[in-house]
This record gives C-alpha cells, structure tokens and sequence, in this order.
C-alpha cells in the first residue's frame, strides 16, 4: 500500500477501512487517477464512478458492469467508521456539516451522508445512523479554466457565471480561474478574494501547488452572503470567487458587491438556460447586468468543458436598470448541457 498520502486517490482512501483500502489500491493506476466517486451503501456492493462508465468494484482489483453474489460489499459497521474517521472522531463539532449532509476532507473532498434526519423544534438538526455515502474526489487541474478564460476574459476583468449539473467541473474551473486571474491573466495582478464556505476551493493543507499559487486572500467558514460583504468592505477586492451561489442572502450580497464595482466569479446548480431561468434568484441577480457572461460547463466525457457561452452584455449593476433581463440574453437554441451535448459557441 502506498505510504505517501499526496494523491487525491490516496486522500480518499485514507479514511476508509482497511479492508476497503486494499480493495481499493488493488485498482490498475490508470483508474486510481480517473476515480471521480466512490458509492459505499450498506450491505452492498461499492459503486465506483469514473468520466466514461460507473461500475461494481470486484475482490480482483477491476471493475465489473454486472452485479454478482461474489462482488465484496459494504459491511454495517463500516460506515459509521468512515464517518468518524471524517469527523476526527469529533462528530459534535461537524454537526453543522453533517445537518446539511455532508463532510469535507483534506484536500476538498466532500462526502454526501445519507441517514436518518433528527429534527428538533421543527427543524432539522442533524443525522444519525448513516447508511450510505458518496465520496466525490477533488481533483485539481490547473489548466481547468484555460477555455472559459480564452472566451471572457480577453478584454479584461469581467464577471461571470458557471453554470452545470452536478459533477460538471464547476468547482475546479472556479479554483483554476481565481489562480490565473489573480497570477495576472488580464495583463495586470488582479486583487482577488475567494469565499471558501467548505474548504472545497482552498482546502487547508492542498498537497497541490494552487495554494501556493493563489495570489489573493481566502475568507474560510463564513456563509456566503457574510463573506462576500466582508471581502467588499475590508479588502477592496477587484474580483470575488464563490461556489454554488442560489439564496436570496448570495443575490443580494452580489448585486450590491457590484453596484460597488467588484466582478465576481460564481457557480451555480443548473444544466440548460431553461433550468437556470427558472430559478427565481438567480434570474433576479441575472437582471440586474451584474455577470457579462454566463458559461454552461459538460459532464462526462466533457467534463469542466464550455458548452455553450451567452454573453449578456457589457454593463454592470451600477449602470443597468431593471428593464434589461435576462429575456434578453442571446440564446443559440435550449440545448441540453449533458454528457456528449454540441457546443453551441
């Protein structure tokens, strides 16, 4: 088993059993270095995700596309070691992570828990007895940004939102674009300031050089809406990252980051301009001209890839009004952002 914990693979691996460890780097390297997600459920088989096929993990160290009696599954016990184990054997101080139903790992990794939900009061405030996991592995390539920065950013700073179904690279292409634009993509250093709410862009302790590489400053536990009017107020940023924007708390904070003239970089939940229309928020922030560019990104094989780019004009919050919306974007037909989708620009 390897001794260095430096790749995203071993990461992952560390906090399983070691049971499942061995099963695990039992895998050919070429599908260590692909592994998107790993799917632990109780009592069954493990599911493992990759760009092009998902497949049943066999005792052999391949993968299967048939479900059998012999593949080793999942025992009980199991899980709530892997959770521990993710908790720092602390889980009273990950409740708040583990309310909203996942935990984040070194290096950026995130693990979605599945359980039974506690509610007190009438609202929710917690998990207990997980029965299922979802480990997505963060993997960090700095070149991930290199074509939607070609396609926005050729005349300067501009604000721009991504847009994409889960595991469409939206995270990876933010962290990219905020190393290059702050290293002086647009010909000048930019000041940057990035809002970390889960320490998935900027994990503490990233083996990976982007860190290191990221000339801005990292605002980690606020909520987004509180780190963004932070960052506007204290660091005069030029331009602000954040991840998976959508309350009515992230929309406000960002038109009014705007009306002061800050760009932001943001991603959003969403695989077509139908479903993005169609999210109350995010077409109000969209009316208000603060993003010049919305980027649709695939999935799959086209993963963290530009599908398709609407530009939606050049005016800012500051100079818009009300009356420009986001009807008005120039729209190159509804296609389906998906695995395998055209593009469109």
């Amino acid at each position: 088993m390897p001794n260095s914990l430096q790749t995203p693979f071993s990461q992952v691996v560390s906090i399983l059993p070691e049971r499942l460890q061995q099963l695990l780097y039992a895998l050919p390297q070429r599908l260590q270095e692909t592994l998107r997600e790993i799917r632990l459920r109780q009592s069954k088989p493990l599911v493992l995700v990759f760009p092009q096929h998902t497949g049943f993990l066999t005792a052999f160290g391949t993968v299967s596309a048939l479900c059998s009696e012999t593949l080793p599954t999942v025992r009980e016990q199991e899980i709530g070691e892997i959770v521990a184990r993710a908790c720092g054997y602390s889980a009273h101080s990950h409740q708040e992570e583990l309310r909203n139903g996942f935990l984040t790992l070194p290096g950026g990794h995130r693990i979605g828990v599945c359980g039974t939900a506690v509610y007190r009061g009438g609202a929710l405030s917690g998990l207990r007895d997980p029965t299922a996991l979802n480990i997505r592995i963060a993997r960090h390539i700095p070149t991930a940004a290199d074509r939607v920065l070609r396609a926005c950013f050729q005349d300067g700073l501009r604000s721009v939102l991504l847009a994409g179904p889960p595991m469409s690279g939206k995270t990876t292409v933010l962290r990219a674009m905020a190393v290059r634009i702050a290293q002086g993509y647009c010909a000048r250093l930019a000041t940057c300031a990035v809002i970390d709410v889960r320490d998935e862009l900027f994990p503490p302790g990233l083996s990976a050089p982007l860190t290191e590489q990221f000339f801005g400053d990292i605002l980690r536990g606020y909520e987004k809406a509180a780190g963004i009017r932070q960052a506007v107020r204290t660091l005069s940023p030029e331009m602000v990252f954040c991840d998976e924007i959508g309350s009515k708390a992230d929309v406000d904070a960002i038109a009014d980051g705007c009306r002061c003239g800050v760009r932001f970089a943001a991603s959003v939940h969403a695989g077509s301009s139908k479903e993005l229309k169609e999210r109350a928020g995010i077409r109000e922030l969209l009316d208000t001209g603060c993003f010049s560019y919305v980027v649709f990104l695939g999935t799959g094989e086209q993963v963290g890839k530009p599908l398709l780019v609407l530009q939606t004009g050049e005016k800012n919050a500051q100079e818009r009004g009300a009356g420009d919306n986001f009807c008005g974007l120039r729209m190159d037909g509804d296609a389906s952002f998906r695995s395998g989708a055209r593009t469109s620009a």
